[in-house]
């Protein structure tokens, strides 16, 4: 029988299984109750199959299989940045904002000015500057004059000594005041000049991007209040949560596949480099760190976008069974057991399941709720049992 012919089969039998799955007395639905029914819904219905059918489809039961595949664990996660990587622009004394040299978005270099505050408070700290360099070369003088007389036997050694640490003093001031310019972003060698200035120049501390302004031009902004934040996005890596049954699993150089949440086809590649050392919360999952190492180019990530993804975790005895014995429907992945079967036929109730590695025809699989050891399940063409379920749902007339 060809595939095609198969197809129209399923049609067919889907019709002719309509209503067989109903569990409710009398055949009534109560639309209160289904309303807040679990997810799962459609799990405790069944399908009813013949000998005769199963053959004609093409369905086999049997086991689970134990299978030594390349084992995964799921993970789930976000985007982040250590904070090395990201930085709040702040001023050293406060002012009012003059300028702002960029937009958010733009990317800035290290020691790039970014905005100009004005401060006039800034304008006594180099006039004690310009004081300091004046009362330093006196000091040098008077010292260079005491060390003549020394040496003539004309000085008085007390007076030498004074004027060398007068010459000390001032040397000290003049250099603390020229470090104190220096952090404001003020050239001392302009000042010496006398190129006096009201305005402070804010640097950024890192390279990256402006992410957000906080404070607009004419605005105050202290010690305590960042004019704007600064992101390298190109050190992004991933935090994800791995659970406790996984946890002894890990180690570092595992390979780890992800997507975004929600944008699925967009596929990343990362490797595990940090694995925590405690529970996060009262979750029982530990944060795994892994460093991007391919993605698309075009893709932009940003700090905080969700994503889930595989972590390959090498290679053991897993519950697996072939490909095609695994349907997914509304984004989730399910299986059909062998309920029972009398003189009506076999009957097959749908379990979900979660899927893990995929290899030579065959995927890992990982119940969400428990299946017997010995349990019977649908091991060929699932597909056309969940058409049948599709056809019993729709038979219901809702």
């Amino acid at each position: 029988m060809n595939k095609k012919y198969l197809v129209i089969f399923a049609a067919a039998l889907s019709m002719t299984f309509a209503g067989c799955g109903s569990k409710s007395a009398g055949g009534g639905h109560d639309h209160d109750e289904e309303a807040g029914e679990h997810d799962h819904e459609h799990d405790d219905q069944d399908v009813v199959l013949t000998a005769g059918q199963m053959k004609t489809v093409g369905i086999t039961v049997g086991t689970v299989d134990r299978r030594e595949m390349g084992s995964v664990a799921r993970v789930s996660g976000r985007t982040a940045l250590n904070p090395q990587y990201q930085a709040s622009v702040s001023s050293l004394v406060g002012g009012i904002i003059r300028n702002i040299s960029v937009i958010e978005g733009n990317h800035v270099g290290r020691g790039q000015v970014v905005a100009y505050i004005e401060n006039t408070d800034i304008v006594a700290l180099q006039k004690d500057y310009l004081t300091s360099i004046t009362e330093a070369m006196a000091a040098e003088q008077e010292h260079s004059r005491q060390k003549e007389l020394s040496k003539a036997g004309a000085g008085v050694q007390k007076t030498l000594q004074q004027a060398t640490a007068a010459c000390r003093v001032a040397r000290a001031q003049v250099l603390g005041l020229e470090r104190q310019l220096r952090q404001l972003g003020i050239s001392p060698a302009r000042v010496a000049k006398g190129a006096i200035t009201t305005r402070i120049p804010v640097k950024a501390p890192i390279a990256g991007y402006v992410d957000k302004i906080k404070v607009p031009v004419g605005g105050y902004a202290d010690m305590q209040t960042p004019i704007m934040d600064i992101v390298d996005n190109s050190k992004l890596h991933c935090d994800l949560s791995v659970f406790e049954n996984d946890i002894a699993s890990l180690r570092n150089g595992q390979q780890v596949d992800l997507t975004l949440t929600n944008r699925p086809s967009e596929k990343i590649q990362g490797v595990v480099y940090e694995i925590g050392s405690s529970f996060e919360g009262t979750t029982k999952s530990v944060k795994v760190h892994v460093r991007i190492t391919k993605k698309d180019p075009r893709l932009k990530l940003i700090p905080d976008m969700y994503l889930t993804g595989l972590v390959h975790i090498g290679r053991q005895k897993v519950e697996a069974l072939p490909s095609d014995a695994i349907v997914s429907d509304d984004g989730r992945n399910y299986i059909f057991m062998l309920e029972k079967s009398d003189d009506k036929g076999s009957h097959f109730a749908r379990r979900e399941v979660k899927t893990g590695a995929v290899e030579n025809g065959y995927t890992q699989i990982m119940p969400v709720d428990e299946i017997p050891a010995n349990a019977r399940v649908v091991r060929s063409n699932a597909f056309y049992l969940s058409s049948a379920l599709k056809g019993d749902e729709g038979g219901h007339g809702h």
